[in-house]
């Protein structure tokens, strides 16, 4: 069980250094700890955290795992793409304008930021093609 856990762990950590690579994001750092989604992306720090929870994947949690790592590529990219700070910028106005009302029937600050919509059209829309790669490779 020890060595499957193991080969899990480096698995993911392939697949996602393979993404990292792809997507041109590769100055991403990944830091591991426990919470509640699979991925995060810290602006602040360009960094990629990790959930510590989910040291392997299941099966029926691949396509989530693909989706929300890509989504916080996407992230990454708008970051590189932008420079950190102004689309952190970015992102923090438009959750305000949001928070304030500026926009007629927005009213979570998250998923009705326009950077948060894009990320998940992108993990949504890519998500497939990196599946069925992945397991022709054998990674799960």
């Amino acid at each position: 069980m020890l060595i499957k856990e193991f080969i899990s762990e480096t698995n993911k950590k392939q697949m996602i250094s393979i993404l990292f690579k792809h997507y041109g994001v590769e100055n991403v750092k990944i830091k591991e700890k426990p919470i509640k989604r699979h991925a995060d992306f810290d602006v602040d720090r360009g960094t990629l955290t990790l959930s510590t929870r989910y040291k392997t994947i299941k099966p029926s949690k691949i396509k989530q795992f693909l989706i929300t790592i890509i989504h916080e590529i996407d992230h990454a990219m708008d970051a590189k793409k932008l420079g950190w700070k102004k689309f952190k910028d970015e992102y923090e106005w438009e959750q305000n304008m949001i928070a304030q009302g500026h926009y007629p029937g927005k009213t979570d600050e998250y998923w009705d930021n326009k950077f948060e919509i894009k990320a998940e059209k992108f993990g949504q829309d890519n998500w497939k093609k990196w599946y069925d790669k992945f397991k022709k490779e054998g990674l799960f």
